[in-house]
């Protein structure tokens, strides 16, 4: 279910860029999902199968606020096998998980670790970030983008997308796109060739003690602080305005 990609820029006959990734099988039609960043900006997409097959790929739909996206190729049927999803909500901190990918060039290494932590928050590719995404510290290195993170049961609960580190290379924390959201996303760029999305329109901060006694709040309030309004966004349509910086001392 899982392959290797191999993508390529070409310019005037000469290959200015190349770099690798990986991805799985969504279905019988062909259909594989793997990172944006992978093949955003390829103008050659090469699939590597487990049994060894090569096959060209053509993107279908990219989404860069979940830095996930659809190719496809045209192969033989034996050759897919589609994986079976998991539900991503129901993961619990602790809970083992195994990453497929190929790191650094090597394909189809397995990697294992724990579901670090929940519900976190990376920088997606365009201007909105990502919620809910699962952290492990399962080895994430360049060339596991993409790739499935899994159950015990062998089920994909999430897409292998960045790591955190100053080395470029893993440090225990990398992070993954929800299995739920993926599916969802995976959906809607196989039917429309992208995916849409409710949004609010402001960036936030999470409420501060400094912010808290600025406002005159009680002291265990929750939530978030209005850093910045989108333009022409819902918010700034409704009327909602960003905090200024003599609001917080």
């Amino acid at each position: 279910s899982v392959v290797a990609i191999s993508v390529s820029t070409v310019s005037n006959n000469r290959v200015i860029a190349a770099g690798t990734g990986s991805g799985f099988v969504l279905d019988a039609a062909g259909h594989i999902l793997t990172n944006n960043h992978v093949v955003e900006s390829a103008t050659q997409i090469e699939i590597e199968f487990y049994d060894g097959t090569l096959a060209w790929a053509e993107i279908i739909g990219v989404d860069p606020d979940s830095d996930l996206a659809v190719i496809k190729v045209n192969v033989a049927g034996n050759t897919l096998n589609p994986v079976t999803f998991g539900d991503s909500e129901a993961l619990q901190v602790g809970e083992t998980v195994l990453a497929i990918g190929s790191p650094f060039g090597q394909d189809w290494t397995l990697t294992t670790g724990i579901v670090s932590g929940l519900n976190r928050t990376i920088q997606s590719l365009s201007d909105f970030a990502t919620g809910g995404v699962i952290q492990t510290d399962a080895a994430i290195n360049p060339g596991n983008s993409g790739g499935p993170l899994l159950n015990m049961q062998g089920q994909v609960i999430g897409v292998n997308s960045q790591i955190a580190t100053n080395s470029e290379t893993n440090s225990g924390v990398g992070f993954a796109v929800p299995g739920n959201l993926a599916q969802r996303v995976a959906r809607d760029l196989i039917a429309n060739g992208e995916a849409k999305y409710s949004f609010i329109g402001i960036s936030g901060v999470d409420l501060t003690l400094a912010i808290i006694d600025a406002v005159g709040l009680p002291s265990n309030t929750r939530g978030v602080a209005v850093a910045g309004i989108t333009r022409e966004g819902p918010a700034a349509s409704a009327g909602l305005q960003a905090a200024t910086n003599t609001d917080v001392r």
